[in-house]
């Protein structure tokens, strides 16, 4: 039987919520981040190394606590999104969402026919737990699944509010690095133009009504980010917790 998509739900009603983020693809490392509260746990297949079948074991170890499995993509790929589909992914981060044809073509790769072109193989894939709960999986898939958007650039911001009106999708996840990028300013945070480019993306998201979702850079910049309006704060990686916690503790003792 799936599970109620509890993150879906959560940034439908506007409530606040977190997640962690795998980059390792360490099924262990997710299992804890998710049984330490988070309530979703984003695995990063742009950037990090993991493949298919990391993704599964993670789904696995997360089963059994609330937290809902997101997986950011490589690109747009149909093929690749109905894989991480097929495997029970609850939702789906598309990056570098600049255009609204674009956003329409993502959301198209998450639902099947008539309302996309997602491929069906629903007899015998891990998300209708292989095929025993096949004949309910297809009406319940498209409102159970999780589909964001990341903002990423100047481009994005100019079509933002394009973007916004595509049904299916629940929201968007603020990119300030590339976006920064896009402007040739890679980094540069703190310059005039690159913070009113993502304060105007932020306002953009908010004046849509849609999930406004980031990554924090530490405690201040996550209660920021909160009073601020995002619904879906990245409290950090298994990388950031793993350094951070030994750096810290390293520092501590050679201290003492």
């Amino acid at each position: 039987m799936m599970r109620t998509n509890r993150l879906k739900a959560r940034l439908k009603a506007g409530e606040q919520s977190y997640c962690g983020w795998s980059m390792m693809g360490n099924a262990m490392a997710a299992e804890i981040m998710a049984l330490a509260g988070v309530d979703a746990i984003v695995i990063d297949h742009e950037h990090g190394p993991a493949d298919l079948m990391s993704a599964i074991r993670i789904m696995q170890a997360v089963s059994g606590t609330d937290a809902t499995t997101i997986m950011r993509v490589p690109s747009h790929d149909p093929v690749y999104v109905k894989r991480a589909l097929d495997a029970g992914i609850e939702g789906i981060m598309f990056p570098s969402v600049n255009t609204a044809d674009q956003a329409r073509a993502a959301v198209s790769a998450c639902r099947y026919p008539p309302n996309g072109k997602r491929g069906a193989a629903y007899s015998y894939v891990r998300a209708s737990d292989y095929g025993l709960n096949a004949s309910d999986y297809p009406a319940h898939a498209e409102d159970n699944v999780v589909i964001l958007a990341q903002v990423e650039s100047k481009t994005a911001l100019e079509n933002l509010d394009e973007i916004s009106q595509v049904d299916g999708i629940d929201g968007f996840y603020m990119g300030p690095l590339d976006m920064s990028g896009s402007i040739g300013k890679l980094g540069q945070f703190q310059e005039d133009e690159v913070a009113g480019l993502l304060a105007a993306s932020e306002d953009g998201v908010l004046k849509s009504g849609k999930a406004l979702g980031g990554s924090a850079g530490g405690q201040e910049a996550a209660r920021k980010m909160r009073d601020r309006g995002y619904t879906l704060i990245g409290i950090g990686a298994d990388i950031d917790h793993i350094r951070d916690g030994v750096s810290a503790n390293l520092e501590n003792v050679r201290r003492n």
